[in-house]
């Protein structure tokens, strides 16, 4: 084998994955005076993906750029890298690393691992929905995942928050991911 298409962790071979960057996206929205939701997205972000026998043997990891927020507005983008949310000069990157993949049925599955924000760690849990694998017209295998979790941003210490007349927050507390990844299997 390949050391390029193989990866050894404890005693079991790992096939790689990589990212296709062009058809992956990490996006996340927040409930806005209370009466709707802003959303957006990291543009510049890795995952890295192994996986054994199984997709329970696997294995994901993933980096994001903080300063790499986008919201399409540019004041609102300033405003989460400063230190009054992300402290993107301070702790640049967002790291998550999963423990366990647990499947629920063939196409559901949980993902769970750390999170890590600001250098706070904690337990977090995605649900999964596994898209399968093809093999796409360029001769390919090709998998791809859509994730979906909600965190409590006081969690992470991103505290900022105004409050309206009536007592609602400008910005929610639970903040809703979504991760659309698809990934090629690294050749032999």
């Amino acid at each position: 084998m390949d050391s390029k298409s193989k990866v050894s962790v404890g005693v079991a071979q790992k096939e790689v994955w990589n990212l296709d960057k062009a058809h992956s996206k990490i996006q996340f929205s927040a409930r806005h005076l209370i009466i709707s939701e802003v959303a957006g997205h990291f543009s510049n972000f890795d995952i890295n993906f192994f996986t054994g026998e199984n997709l329970t043997d696997g294995e994901a990891e993933a980096t994001i750029d903080v300063k790499s927020i986008d919201t399409g507005i540019a004041d609102r983008d300033n405003h989460l890298r400063s230190a009054d949310f992300f402290d993107a000069e301070q702790f640049p990157q967002i790291k998550f690393h999963s423990s366990t993949i647990e499947k629920i049925n063939d196409e559901k599955y949980k993902l769970i691992g750390e999170l890590k924000i600001k250098n706070i760690s904690k337990p977090f849990e995605f649900d999964v929905f596994y898209g399968g694998q093809i093999k796409d017209p360029w001769g390919m295998q090709r998998t791809g995942f859509k994730a979906t979790g909600t965190l409590n941003r006081f969690d992470y210490d991103l505290k900022w928050n105004a409050l309206m007349e009536t007592g609602g927050a400008v910005v929610g507390k639970n903040i809703n991911i979504t991760v659309d990844a698809e990934f090629t299997k690294q050749s032999q």
